[in-house]
């Protein structure tokens, strides 16, 4: 009866059975929010089933729950059509086929943690972007396969983003942090530690209005000849 009424459940631990999410999935139909991060024991055929129960649910988390498989979404992309905030963080199963089928199927996202997921393209990215126009946070750390395109895509479709992480996205460069200062008038954070090519340049433009987790750094002067 307990288990029957929540509509929040976080399990972000290494100690749960098949058994225990047995439980979970007989017991509970009224989740909105459903935390299983760093759950690395948990399968396909342990969650499935609870996310068939739970087809109301506004928040997924299955960030670093790595015995999973891309079927795992199925459910979330065909029958949770309320879903505002989806977090698969490290998890190297995400294809990218799971992101175009939600791409697809969804269009309520609004914050969105991708980051380390080594194994999807960035032109599905692309189509992700497009498609979500209320994204409101979006995290890409790590995802070298990230180029200016995601950036230029965000500036153009994502016109509601306060935060995005690019952290370590070290192909971004000068000219996509200068579209989001352009046309991003609502971003308040931006991560770009570890983006070698991108300098004060572009950031200078956006130092006034948004959280930058890079310091201001004094151009180098520029080197005068003398002709002796």
């Amino acid at each position: 009866m307990y288990f029957a009424k929540l509509k929040s459940l976080k399990l972000m631990n290494k100690g749960f059975s098949p058994h225990t999410f047995n439980v979970f999935a007989i017991a509970c139909s009224r989740l909105t929010i459903l935390n299983l991060s760093r759950c690395p024991s948990i399968t396909d055929g342990d969650l499935i089933p609870i996310l068939l129960r739970n087809q109301n649910l506004l928040s997924l988390n299955l960030s670093q729950c790595k015995s999973l498989s891309a079927k795992c979404l199925q459910p979330v992309i065909l029958y949770c059509n309320n879903l505002r905030t989806l977090k698969l963080a490290r998890c190297p199963w995400l294809t990218t086929g799971a992101v175009e089928a939600l791409a697809l199927h969804q269009c309520t996202l609004e914050d969105v943690d991708l980051s380390y997921c080594v194994s999807i393209s960035e032109s599905c990215i692309l189509i992700f972007i497009k498609k979500f126009r209320h994204l409101k946070t979006f995290n890409l750390e790590g995802n070298k396969q990230v180029t200016d395109k995601t950036v230029y895509a965000l500036a153009k479709y994502s016109t509601l983003l306060k935060m995005l992480n690019l952290t370590g996205c070290s192909e971004i460069t000068d000219k996509g942090v200068r579209s989001l200062g352009l046309h991003s008038p609502k971003l308040q954070g931006l991560l770009v530690r570890g983006c070698t090519k991108v300098t004060e340049n572009s950031l200078k433009l956006m130092r006034n209005r948004v959280h930058l987790d890079r310091r201001y750094e004094e151009p180098l002067p520029v080197p005068i000849y003398v002709q002796v």
